[in-house]
C-alpha cells in the first residue's frame, strides 16, 4: 500500500518502551512512503522531543515506565502548542473502561496490539486527514 503524496512529508512520532515494536512500526511506515518517523521509549522522552520538534501525529503505547501514554496525552492536550497533534493509542490493553477513557479524553484512535499494518495505516491516514481538514 502506497500512501498519497500529501501525507508523505507528515512527521510521525512512535512512542513505545519496547524497541522491537518501535522498529516494526517505523519500518512499516517508511515502507508505505512516510519520510519522517521518529521514536521515543517513553512519554517523558516523547514530551521533551515534542517541545523541540514539530510532529503531525503520535502513535503511542499506553503502558510504559516513566510516563505512560495517557499521561503523555494529557500533557499534550494541556499544552496550547501541542494540543492539535493527532494521537493514536496503540496498546495491548483492551479493557473497555480504558478504551472509553481514552476516547472521551480526545484520543484520535485506539488500536489493539498485535495490530494489522493496513489497519494502522488506515487510522494514520484518517487522523492526518482530520488535521488537514481543520
Amino acid at each position: 500500500m502506497e500512501i498519497p503524496e500529501i501525507f508523505k512529508k507528515k512527521k510521525i512520532l512512535i512512542v513505545d518502551d519496547v524497541s522491537s515494536i518501535r522498529m516494526l512500526a517505523r519500518s512499516m511506515l517508511l515502507e508505505v512512503g512516510f519520510r519522517y518517523v521518529a521514536q521515543a521509549k517513553n512519554g517523558l522522552e516523547a514530551l521533551n522531543l515534542l517541545r523541540r520538534k514539530h510532529f503531525d501525529l503520535i502513535i503511542c503505547d499506553w503502558n510504559m515506565p516513566v510516563m505512560d501514554g495517557l499521561k503523555l496525552f494529557k500533557e499534550i492536550d494541556a499544552d496550547p502548542e501541542l494540543k492539535n497533534i493527532a494521537f493514536i493509542m496503540l496498546t495491548s490493553s483492551s479493557e473497555s473502561e480504558k478504551v472509553k477513557a481514552a476516547i472521551s479524553l480526545g484520543v484520535t484512535a485506539y488500536i489493539l496490539k498485535p495490530f494489522n499494518p493496513n489497519t494502522l495505516v488506515k487510522h494514520i491516514l484518517e487522523a492526518l486527514q482530520k488535521t488537514i481538514d481543520s
